[in-house]
C-alpha cells in the first residue's frame, strides 16, 4: 500500500512520516509534496495511491484546488490546524479529519478506519454522516465550538458565546461582546454545522443565536425586526414569509 503526503510545512512532514514509520510500518510513503500544482502534476501522471493525507492549507492555494482538478477516488485522512473546514472535507473522499499537533492513537485510529474501509478492496466510501461523527462525536451532529483567527492567535469560541453570523463583504462571527471574526464558510454551509434549535436563518445576511435575541418588535407589512442584546448594533429585519417560522422557532 502507498501512503502520498501533501503538506507544506517541513516540520509537520517529517512529524507525520515518522509517525507513520511506527504506526503503520508496512506503508510504502512517497516524498511529500507541499503545493497544490505539484500535487495536481503527481496525481496526473502516475498511479494513484492507495491513501492521501492532506494539509488544508498549501503553498499556493487549498487542498480543495486539487479535488476539485483531480477528481481521483483517493481516501484521504485531512490533517491540518484548523477545524473551520471539516464539513467541506466530509464532501470530499475523506475518511478522517485529524487536527494538529497529531496525537499517535488518534492518527492509529484514522488509520484503523481506512484498513477496515479498503479491505479486501470492497470496502465502500465513508457517508459524510460516518465522517461527521468521527469529528464530532458519536450522536453529536452539531458544532459546539468554532476555531476563529485574531492576527496570529487562534481562539476557540463556544457556541453559546456567539451572538450572531453575519454577511457583508464577507462572513463575521460576532460573539455576545460584539467581538468580529471572519469566517471562511458561507452562510449556507454554516447552517448544517449549527443546531436548529440555537441559531435561525434571519435572512439571507444573517443566522442568529436565541439568547442574542432581547426583543421582537412588529415591523411594517407583517415583518419582524430584532432587537439583539446590548453591544450588538445589527439590525436585523426578518420579512412576511418568515416571521412565522420565526415565531414557531421562539415558542410563540
Amino acid at each position: 500500500m502507498r501512503a502520498l503526503i501533501v503538506e507544506d510545512e517541513a516540520v509537520a512532514a517529517r512529524t507525520l512520516l515518522d509517525l507513520l514509520r511506527q504506526t503503520a510500518p508496512d506503508l510504502r510513503l512517497e516524498p511529500p509534496l507541499g503545493s497544490v500544482a505539484a500535487c495536481i502534476e503527481r496525481l496526473s501522471r502516475q498511479p494513484l495511491p492507495d491513501l492521501m493525507f492532506m494539509d488544508v492549507h498549501l503553498s499556493d492555494g487549498l487542498c480543495f484546488d486539487i479535488l476539485d482538478a483531480i477528481p481521483a477516488s483517493v481516501p484521504i485522512i485531512f490533517t491540518t490546524a484548523y477545524d473551520q473546514f471539516a464539513l467541506k472535507a466530509f464532501d470530499a473522499f475523506g475518511i478522517d479529519y485529524l487536527l494538529k499537533p497529531l496525537r499517535p492513537e488518534r492518527l492509529a485510529l484514522a488509520l484503523s478506519k481506512w484498513r477496515q474501509l479498503t479491505m479486501a478492496g470492497t470496502g465502500p466510501a465513508p457517508r459524510p454522516v460516518d465522517l461527521a461523527q468521527a469529528y464530532f462525536g458519536p450522536g453529536q451532529r452539531y458544532r459546539e465550538r468554532f476555531l476563529v483567527a485574531t492576527g496570529q492567535v487562534l481562539t476557540s469560541v463556544p457556541v453559546g458565546d456567539i451572538a450572531y453570523f453575519h454577511k457583508d463583504l464577507m462572513v463575521r462571527l460576532v460573539t455576545r461582546e460584539a467581538r468580529g471574526h471572519v469566517m471562511s464558510q458561507s452562510l449556507d454551509e454554516l447552517m448544517p454545522m449549527l443546531d436548529p434549535a440555537r441559531f435561525f436563518r434571519a435572512n439571507r445576511q444573517t443566522i442568529v443565536q436565541i439568547d442574542a435575541i432581547a426583543r421582537v418588535h412588529r415591523g411594517f407589512k407583517g415583518k419582524l425586526e430584532l432587537e439583539l442584546i446590548a453591544g450588538c448594533q445589527l439590525e436585523v429585519v426578518v420579512s412576511q414569509e418568515r416571521a412565522a417560522a420565526l415565531r414557531d422557532w421562539l415558542g410563540a
